[in-house]
């Protein structure tokens, strides 16, 4: 199967009337195609960057005016395959050359299960619910999306079995319109990035072997092997990055029903062959739809990818995620991109009209702990002061992250327990979400950010924030039988946490801040 051949309609595509059909990749330029789905999120996820990178890869357009273009007009099916031509051949899932796949046949490797292609399985974190002694196979369509989804997240897998290019695990952004019904052909354009804003190695045109690995001998990473640096490839093999040396079996086939999607099939997959010392990349990579981390006493030092746990976090990392909440941060170059003054989101007015799309797995080690997935808001700065609303949302999450380590204490302290319970502190994030992103609206539609406007928005976030801590002690101490409570440990408690909420170091100075600019009777500072 040639993933890139119109009739060859392995993609399940959503439309905006809410059917779903399948189809090929061409119909992603359809505007009444609104979604592409699959059978697992990851392999979704996976799908969204599989494609980005493929509009990436074929057809970057060398401007924003030039982006801006395809924005209000797509191309149409056949000029979308006049694009992807010269890619056409490097996506035959079986053959001398095959996606994602070792240049060698690797009859030599060991063989494993297709089964072990999913993350969640491979890691054995999940057996109980994989029964692999029955495991028919992967029609060709998921053993696709397995391949990829593995080479793009792979984490470590022993002795020389290498992690995927943004280490394993790692959490992916991409910016969407707020709309869930903009068509798929604009949720995928927005992560395509116009060259002028990049470096000169983006523009530069070597052999499609140093985008796409597969088509070259395997950089070797053994003793005798080299590391692959930024330097050596073109930029756009992020997309493409393939740690894993992996072969499908192609004489192990049979009829049967494919275990990811349901579906019967004449072909399923059953085993795979696989080496150790695959391309192992190293240095200063930055993949474009992920945030990352720099060492501030040491920048010589590669930068860390964010890793998918932080999807989970909540709130607490939207700040980072969407704009950076320090120097040591970087959010994802699709994010920068749309954000930066005169950028996508100031061209085509959709400051407040976007949201930021969060995945990734949560990984120990070769062991996947959870999927975790999530939207955060984007919001349109009146002011356009995005160095105070920087400020101001970070005074808003210092506050918080203070008030949720104040319950989880005092609430162990009064149940005289020996550690602190994490749904405690879990419960503040959830339960406080709505609040703060009120409070980052306020600075948001802000004419000014000056310190007044600032504490207007404080002034009234504080006090319900602080309400709701008190409530949510009184919920997880009160709720125990009252003769299994220490009722003078309780009554210190609450009381040592309510004079946390009002002089721990950022409450005190957000308080101060309100009754500078609005009087010492306010609810917020009294």
């Amino acid at each position: 199967m040639n993933l890139l051949n119109p009739a060859n309609r392995w993609l399940r595509l959503k439309r905006r009337d809410g059917s779903v059909s399948p189809g090929s990749v061409y119909g992603v330029a359809d505007p009444e195609v609104v979604d592409v789905l699959a059978p697992r999120a990851d392999f979704r996820g996976a799908l969204y960057q599989l494609l980005i990178g493929l509009l990436q890869t074929a057809a970057p357009p060398d401007n924003l005016n030039d982006w801006l273009g395809y924005w209000n007009e797509p191309p149409s099916a056949a000029e979308l395959e006049i694009w992807l031509a010269p890619l056409k051949p490097a996506f035959e899932l079986i053959g001398d050359t095959a996606f994602m796949q070792d240049r060698d046949p690797l009859q030599d490797g060991n063989v494993k299960s297709t089964a072990e292609l999913l993350i969640d399985t491979g890691s054995g974190s999940n057996l109980f619910f994989n029964k692999l002694a029955d495991w028919q196979g992967l029609c060709a369509g998921c053993a696709a999306q397995a391949l990829f989804a593995l080479q793009i997240n792979a984490p470590g897998g022993g002795v020389g079995h290498r992690t995927s290019l943004r280490g394993g695990g790692p959490l992916t952004t991409l910016v969407l319109p707020k709309d869930a019904d903009a068509s798929l052909w604009r949720k995928l354009w927005l992560n395509v990035l116009p060259l002028d804003g990049e470096g000169a190695d983006w523009r530069a045109e070597p052999p499609l072997s140093a985008k796409l690995p597969w088509l070259a001998a395997t950089r070797v990473s053994d003793k005798s092997g080299v590391e692959t640096l930024p330097e050596d490839v073109h930029p756009a093999q992020a997309y493409w990055s393939m740690p894993r040396r992996i072969r499908l079996d192609v004489d192990d086939v049979a009829a049967g029903v494919c275990e990811v999607c349901g579906e019967t099939h004449d072909t399923l997959y059953r085993q795979y062959r696989t080496r150790n010392y695959g391309v192992n990349y190293a240095g200063p990579w930055q993949h474009p739809l992920t945030p990352y981390l720099f060492d501030a006493k040491d920048p010589s030092k590669p930068p860390l990818s964010a890793k998918g746990a932080r999807a989970a976090g909540g709130y607490r990392h939207w700040l980072s995620l969407t704009l950076g909440e320090n120097d040591n941060e970087k959010v994802a170059r699709v994010a920068r991109d749309f954000n930066r003054i005169g950028g996508k989101a100031d061209r085509l007015k959709l400051r407040g009209d976007a949201r930021l799309w969060c995945f990734g797995y949560q990984m120990d080690n070769m062991k996947a702990e959870a999927w975790r997935d999530a939207t955060l808001p984007l919001f349109r700065l009146q002011s356009g002061d995005e160095r105070h609303f920087g400020e101001a949302a970070r005074q808003l999450l210092e506050v918080a992250r203070q008030s949720s380590l104040m319950l989880g204490e005092q609430v162990k302290k009064a149940r005289n327990m020996d550690k602190k319970e994490p749904a405690v502190e879990q419960s503040f994030w959830q339960r406080s979400e709505a609040l703060f992103y009120q409070a980052v609206e306020g600075l948001a539609k802000a004419p000014q950010l000056d310190a007044a406007a600032q504490a207007q928005v404080f002034a009234a976030w504080l006090p319900p924030l602080r309400r709701l801590v008190s409530d949510l002690f009184d919920y997880w101490v009160l709720c125990a039988p009252i003769e299994e409570m220490d009722m003078p440990k309780v009554v210190a408690a609450r009381a040592d946490l309510r004079r946390g909420l009002w002089w721990s170091k950022h409450h005190k100075a957000m308080g101060e801040l309100i009754a500078r600019y609005q009087g010492e009777s306010d609810e917020a500072i009294a």
